[in-house]
Order: C-alpha cells, then sequence, then structure tokens
C-alpha cells in the first residue's frame, strides 16, 4: 500500500467516523436508530420550541400574594360594609407591636374603620416565607402570643391591649403570618389561593 493510497484510505475512515457520530447524536434519546431529521436551522428551532412549554408547563407552588381586595372572604367584605367600615389609611403605625414589625419585613397591611368613631379591624399579612426556619416564632413568644388554635387552627392568641382589654391575634400557616386586630374575626381571613 503507498502512502498516498494509505491516506486517502485513513481520510474515508475518519469522514465515515464523524459521519456516524453525528448520526448518533442526532438520534433521540432511548431511540437506538440515527434521526432522519433534517438538522437544518429550522427544525432545531421547532425541537426547541417544543421543548420550551413543556419548561413552562411546571406548576407553580407559590400561592399569590393577597392584596387588601383580596386578604379577607366574601361574606367578610361584606359584613364590614353593612357594619358601615370602609378601607382607611393605615397611617404611620397599626399599634401592634408585631404587626408593625410584619409591616417593617414587608407585609401586606389593610385596615377598615367606621367613620366618626374608633371601630376599626386591622389585617396584616406576610406571605412567601418558612415560617418554622425564621426568626417570626420566637418574636411571637416574646411579644407574648400563645397558640390557642383558637378560633382557627394554627392562631395564635396575643395579650389584651391596654386600650381595649381585647387581644390580637396571628395565624401562622407554614408560608405565612396573618395578623388581625380581633381574634373573632380569624375566620374572615381567606384561605391561600
Amino acid at each position: 500500500m503507498t502512502r498516498g493510497r494509505h491516506r486517502s484510505l485513513l481520510i474515508a475512515v475518519l469522514l465515515a467516523g464523524g459521519a456516524t457520530l453525528a448520526g448518533c447524536s442526532a438520534a433521540a434519546p432511548g431511540d437506538g436508530e440515527p434521526s432522519t431529521a433534517s438538522t437544518s436551522p429550522s427544525s432545531s428551532a421547532s425541537a426547541t420550541a417544543t421543548a420550551t412549554p413543556a419548561a413552562s408547563e411546571e406548576p407553580t407552588t407559590e400561592p399569590a400574594a393577597a392584596t387588601c381586595e383580596t386578604v379577607l372572604t366574601e361574606e367578610a367584605y361584606a359584613s364590614l360594609a353593612a357594619d358601615g367600615l370602609d378601607p382607611v389609611e393605615l397611617g404611620e403605625s397599626t399599634f401592634y407591636p408585631i404587626a408593625d414589625d410584619l409591616v417593617a419585613a414587608g407585609a401586606l397591611a389593610c385596615k377598615w374603620g367606621k367613620p366618626s368613631s374608633d371601630i376599626t379591624m386591622t389585617v396584616v399579612q406576610l406571605s412567601g416565607i418558612d415560617v418554622a426556619a425564621s426568626e417570626w416564632p420566637a418574636a411571637l413568644a416574646a411579644e407574648g402570643y400563645v397558640e390557642t388554635g383558637d378560633p382557627v387552627p394554627g392562631a395564635y392568641t396575643g395579650p389584651p391591649e391596654p386600650g381595649t382589654g381585647m387581644p390580637s391575634a396571628v395565624i401562622v400557616t407554614p408560608d405565612r403570618l396573618t395578623f388581625i386586630s380581633a381574634p373573632s374575626h380569624a375566620t374572615d381571613i381567606a384561605p391561600a389561593s
């Protein structure tokens, strides 16, 4: 075999090996056979386009954040309206230390009040957190909140407020804390959606 012929044979073997490898890379996963699909840019783009929806179909586990229009149940909003309580400005403080701490941490803060009276209801909700791994259980205990489960599971009742003599409550779930100024209204909190 001459040197020129040997080189031609080597080139032919390398080209055949490259073609075989290219055929293997075009095979679908799990196929034992090379794909006959074209590897033109348009078929690559359609393969990418088909893969994209699968990635976006992953279920979202994080519920939507509440607003002052969704944090309560529909019945609670109807009851507030019937009692003459309208949304009012929260002001600089909620007058509840644990609620102010939640607001400082980025919580949603809502307040309803009856005109020409001191009747109000305040709801503060911090969501999207891992409550058990956070500093909040210790903060609740430091403020005198005790788990009572009354009137809803996960309710922590606070000490009586000096001005009203009424306690407040914080409803604790795995991913949110919801402060409510009157424990009797804890049933008015909408479940996470």
